[in-house]
């Protein structure tokens, strides 16, 4: 009887930590009706870092939010180690980072669990000209709503 209740318990506190766990994302979103090219570097980061070579991209809901269960295959059209390249569609959303179990507040910030701010650079490319954002501008452009750190491009 005493091992069923350990294992109850084992099994309890288990799920209660999993529901404890929170993510926050980095996110482009493309709101235009043509595609964006968007180019940017990562510094070499002495931890854990934000953002990451591996990136994914998901459709927009009917009412602007983002599909989580429509993936958009981008492919990376920069071969180098630390610089990306990529289309995004018109309507769609591309993960360029995250936090786990961690908020976000601002690029100066200091990070739990050596977690590194490793963006360096971006130019993003639309019909109508570009734009360059920096780490020291980041803050200017990404913008948090509800556990998502965002760039909306019309």
């Amino acid at each position: 009887m005493k091992q069923i209740s350990k294992t109850t318990f084992a099994v309890a506190l288990m799920l209660l930590l999993e529901a404890c766990s929170w993510q926050e994302y980095f996110i482009i979103k493309n709101n235009s009706t043509s595609d964006i090219v968007l180019t940017y570097t990562l510094s070499v980061a002495d931890g854990f870092p934000l953002f990451d070579a591996t990136t994914t991209a998901y459709s927009s809901t009917s009412s602007g939010e983002i599909d989580w269960a429509k993936s958009v295959h981008v492919e990376d059209q920069d071969t180098s180690l630390l610089g990306l390249q990529f289309t995004l569609p018109p309507k769609c959303n591309l993960v360029i980072g995250y936090l786990h179990n961690d908020r976000y507040s601002n690029a100066k910030q200091q990070f739990i669990n050596n977690r590194v701010f490793n963006f360096e650079r971006m130019e993003i490319k639309k019909k109508d000209g570009k734009q360059i954002i920096t780490k020291d501008n980041f803050d200017s452009y990404f913008k948090k709503n509800d556990g998502i750190i965002k760039y909306e491009i019309n």
